[in-house]
Protein backbone atom coordinates (compact mmCIF):
# COMPACT_ATOMS: atom_id res chain seq x y z
CA UNK A 1 0.00 0.00 0.00
CA UNK A 2 1.40 3.83 -0.76
CA UNK A 3 1.29 6.51 1.51
CA UNK A 4 -1.62 9.28 0.18
CA UNK A 5 0.01 12.38 -0.96
CA UNK A 6 -1.86 15.63 0.21
CA UNK A 7 -2.95 18.05 -2.46
CA UNK A 8 -1.45 21.33 -0.59
CA UNK A 9 -3.96 23.78 0.19
CA UNK A 10 -4.18 26.98 -2.44
CA UNK A 11 -3.18 30.10 -1.42
CA UNK A 12 -7.16 31.16 -0.25
CA UNK A 13 -7.55 28.42 1.20
CA UNK A 14 -4.42 28.23 3.50
CA UNK A 15 -4.82 32.27 4.11
CA UNK A 16 -8.56 30.82 5.54
CA UNK A 17 -6.99 28.24 7.88
CA UNK A 18 -4.24 30.51 8.65
CA UNK A 19 -7.20 33.41 9.83
CA UNK A 20 -9.00 30.16 12.06
CA UNK A 21 -6.05 29.46 13.41
CA UNK A 22 -5.35 33.13 14.53
CA UNK A 23 -8.86 33.50 15.40
CA UNK A 24 -8.58 30.49 18.16
CA UNK A 25 -5.12 32.08 19.13
CA UNK A 26 -6.79 35.57 19.86
CA UNK A 27 -10.17 33.94 21.67
CA UNK A 28 -7.84 31.72 23.71
CA UNK A 29 -8.68 28.24 22.22
CA UNK A 30 -6.44 25.80 22.21
CA UNK A 31 -7.06 24.33 19.09
CA UNK A 32 -4.51 24.18 15.91
CA UNK A 33 -5.86 22.99 12.23
CA UNK A 34 -3.33 21.66 9.73
CA UNK A 35 -3.96 21.41 6.48
CA UNK A 36 -5.00 17.93 6.43
CA UNK A 37 -7.67 19.10 9.48
CA UNK A 38 -8.44 22.34 7.50
CA UNK A 39 -9.36 20.66 4.22
CA UNK A 40 -11.65 17.51 6.13
CA UNK A 41 -13.46 19.99 7.64
CA UNK A 42 -14.05 22.61 5.05
CA UNK A 43 -15.78 20.20 2.92
CA UNK A 44 -19.09 20.50 4.51
CA UNK A 45 -19.05 24.76 4.42
CA UNK A 46 -19.27 24.40 8.82
CA UNK A 47 -15.97 23.86 9.85
CA UNK A 48 -16.03 25.42 13.41
CA UNK A 49 -19.46 23.02 13.84
CA UNK A 50 -17.81 20.32 12.60
CA UNK A 51 -14.98 20.47 14.43
CA UNK A 52 -16.67 20.28 17.76
CA UNK A 53 -19.02 17.86 16.59
CA UNK A 54 -16.34 15.48 15.63
CA UNK A 55 -13.55 16.48 18.01
CA UNK A 56 -14.86 18.33 21.13
CA UNK A 57 -18.25 16.88 21.56
CA UNK A 58 -18.06 17.87 25.19
CA UNK A 59 -17.97 21.99 24.33
CA UNK A 60 -21.96 21.45 23.40
CA UNK A 61 -23.00 20.94 26.97
CA UNK A 62 -21.61 23.70 27.75
CA UNK A 63 -22.19 26.20 24.74
CA UNK A 64 -24.41 26.86 22.54
CA UNK A 65 -22.89 25.48 18.83
CA UNK A 66 -24.77 28.53 17.19
CA UNK A 67 -22.67 31.14 19.68
CA UNK A 68 -19.93 29.23 19.28
CA UNK A 69 -19.62 29.27 15.37
CA UNK A 70 -20.89 32.80 15.42
CA UNK A 71 -18.16 34.23 17.95
CA UNK A 72 -14.92 32.12 15.87
CA UNK A 73 -16.61 33.09 12.55
CA UNK A 74 -17.07 36.49 13.38
CA UNK A 75 -13.47 36.70 14.61
CA UNK A 76 -12.16 34.74 11.70
CA UNK A 77 -13.69 37.41 9.30
CA UNK A 78 -12.39 40.19 10.75
CA UNK A 79 -9.00 38.76 11.12
CA UNK A 80 -9.13 37.37 7.46
CA UNK A 81 -9.50 40.98 6.42
CA UNK A 82 -6.80 42.57 7.63
CA UNK A 83 -4.48 39.92 6.34
CA UNK A 84 -2.18 40.89 2.91
CA UNK A 85 -4.32 39.37 -0.49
Amino acid sequence: MGTAISTPLSADDEAARNAYNSAFSEMEIDWHWDAATYRELSADGQPVRTYVERHRPHLLRAYAIDCLVAAVETTRRGLRAAMPR
